[in-house]
């Protein structure tokens, strides 16, 4: 067995390797007293005006095509731009999608905005699945906004 010598950064990592972390105990009162102490640092923030909100924000339009709510099998399931594997990836699928019924050599489409679709593994496309357990796995969608974002329910029953 040859033996090297560890050098600066073997020698660094075989210290932090061996040291011990200690957890911080810090009571609710002092986290205060450094947020407060921190926010002085920071200064006071304009954000500025808040957008202007018209009824045209509000508008629920009916959508281009007919979809389904459904979700993505694992979470940051890539988009395609074609029904291929090899195609440009144009986005990742969100824990709800809305999925067309067009289906082509086992890849679904997927109404991204407005009139953008994307394409999906239709192996990667299951029933609605909420992000929080115990919430209503009812989900339809209810139409797109102005600017063409696809709107989804939650409906109890």
């Amino acid at each position: 067995m040859i033996r090297r010598p560890l050098g600066l950064a073997g020698a660094t990592l075989a210290t932090m390797m061996g040291a011990v972390a200690h957890a911080q105990t810090f009571t609710p009162e002092h986290l205060d007293r450094m947020a407060q102490e921190r926010q002085k640092e920071i200064g006071p923030r304009n954000w500025g005006a808040p957008p202007p909100v018209t009824h045209e924000s509000y508008v629920k339009r009916s959508l281009p095509v007919s979809v389904e709510c459904r979700s993505p099998r694992k979470d940051f399931e890539p988009l395609f731009a074609e029904p291929e594997g090899n195609s440009e990836r144009v986005g990742v699928a969100a824990p709800q999608i809305a999925v067309t019924s067009v289906v082509t050599h086992g890849w679904r489409q997927v109404l991204r905005v407005g009139k953008s679709f994307a394409w999906i593994p239709e192996a990667d496309v299951v029933p609605y699945q909420p992000l929080v357990k115990g919430n209503t796995t009812r989900c339809v969608v209810a139409g797109e906004a102005a600017n063409g974002m696809v709107l989804f329910d939650h409906p109890a029953k």
